[in-house]
């Protein structure tokens, strides 16, 4: 899948998410995690030392599941969101040599508090929501793209926060793999505000003037 950049599409809404199971990875014990450790080490770097929380989703990828798993990291100001499972976590099984499944997993920034010991659940829902979209949508999804979800963004029934566009993460460079290689795509929350603007222009141009601000655009999901 390339790298490719569609504006001011509007796909239909996803599938409902699947609920996170028990926590930790739980890939098949006989496999070798040569995808799976390279995912996490290109994200470690920039979370040194940080506690890592975990989910697997349930039945599993091989079981069909939109994703194997996704882990929170704590940042500063921030939890850092990354999925497991759009790439190639274990063996190569794919015949393209040079892109690992669908080349990109997911990632995601949400507003922490100092005193926020553990991460919000509903960014775990929004990701397999989006991953969901990967797999089954009727369209590929590429950089630049808008999906709103039937639910909202967050957990909250009144949050402004409707929709999720995509961007390359400004911090989390594409790695190469022995799989393949592997780009990390941010999903960004939008209001319905932000989609009117884009359809106006473009989805870069609103990301663009929202990381005026936050370079890094952490979802605060008290935005109106």
């Amino acid at each position: 899948m390339g790298f490719f950049r569609r504006n001011s599409q509007q796909p239909p809404t996803p599938l409902a998410a699947t609920e996170p199971a028990a926590a930790g990875p739980d890939g098949p014990d006989d496999l070798d995690e040569r995808g799976w450790d390279a995912v996490t080490q290109a994200v470690s770097q920039h979370y040194p030392g940080a506690r890592e929380f975990h989910v697997a989703y349930s039945p599993g990828l091989h079981f069909g599941s939109a994703l194997q798993g996704c882990s929170a990291l704590p940042g500063p100001d921030h939890w850092f969101y990354v999925t497991y499972g759009l790439t190639e976590l274990w063996g190569k099984d794919s015949d393209d040599p040079t892109t690992s499944g669908f080349g990109y997993e997911l990632t995601m920034r949400v507003r922490r508090s100092p005193a926020d010991e553990t991460p919000p659940q509903w960014p775990y829902r929004a990701l397999i929501v989006l991953a969901q979209y990967v797999r089954s949508g009727p369209q590929e999804l590429w950089l630049g793209d808008r999906i709103r979800l039937a639910d909202g963004v967050t957990d909250d029934p009144d949050g402004a926060l409707t929709t999720l566009a995509v961007r390359l993460d400004p911090k989390v460079v594409p790695i190469e793999t022995p799989n393949g290689r592997v780009a990390f795509w941010q999903a960004v929350a939008l209001t319905d505000t932000d989609v009117e603007e884009a359809k106006r222009s473009t989805t870069d141009e609103v990301l663009e003037r929202l990381a005026v601000d936050d370079p890094l655009l952490i979802i605060d999901p008290e935005r109106r």
